[in-house]
């Protein structure tokens, strides 16, 4: 291995290190200098690598995602009829929610506030919308999207359903558990997108 190159390892920690600093204090909290002390690596090694900043937090929200195995399980989604696909993808972002949560908040204020991890926020909920896109697209060519929707206003509205900030609040200071808002979730956005 050359010594511009990644061990497993060695990414592993960079990227865990930024999840940690995230998740505790606030995308404020990260700069690579920090991320490179916390991973015991250099600041060189974390720039060669990431670029810079921004590009530290995008690897660090799609190292979790990919971590998470909800791509796995969007990916295997595609093998099961539409509408079973679209419980499917649902359930497996809620499973991934209680995870993310806190970083997504994080990033998300980002975005309000300006900062360099709200483009991470706006590509990686991009990214999401597409998924609810996909598997509904599958749901409407099948004939079973229920009247009145179309593929783009069910993405939006899944899409909005299915936030962490959603989550945040109705699990985070209404006392719902995590079990209830996936179950609610998941069962009124099937009923009423695909009338079951």
């Amino acid at each position: 291995m050359s010594a511009t190159e990644l061990s497993a390892d060695t990414r592993a920690r960079i990227l865990e290190a930024a999840w940690r600093r995230v998740r505790d204090r606030g995308t404020g909290a990260v700069s690579v200098k920090a991320i490179a002390q916390d991973a015991g690596v250099s600041r060189q090694l974390v720039y060669f690598h990431y670029r810079n900043r921004a590009g530290l937090l995008l690897a660090m929200a799609r190292d979790r995602d990919e971590s998470s195995g909800f791509p796995d399980h969007v990916r295997a989604a595609r093998d099961l009829p539409p509408v079973a696909a679209l419980e499917a993808v649902l359930r497996a972002w809620c499973a991934y929610l209680p995870d993310m949560v806190p970083v997504a908040r994080a990033l998300e204020a980002a975005l309000v506030t300006g900062d360099e991890g709200g483009d991470v926020w706006t590509a990686r909920m991009d990214e999401l919308h597409d998924v609810c896109r996909h598997v509904l697209a599958r749901v409407g060519e099948a004939g079973e999207l229920a009247p009145g929707w179309t593929v783009d206003t069910a993405a939006d509205w899944v899409w909005a359903q299915v936030q962490p900030s959603t989550w945040a609040h109705l699990v985070g200071h209404r006392g719902w558990t995590p079990a209830q808002y996936t179950e609610r979730t998941v069962r009124a956005l099937v009923a009423e997108l695909a009338g079951r």
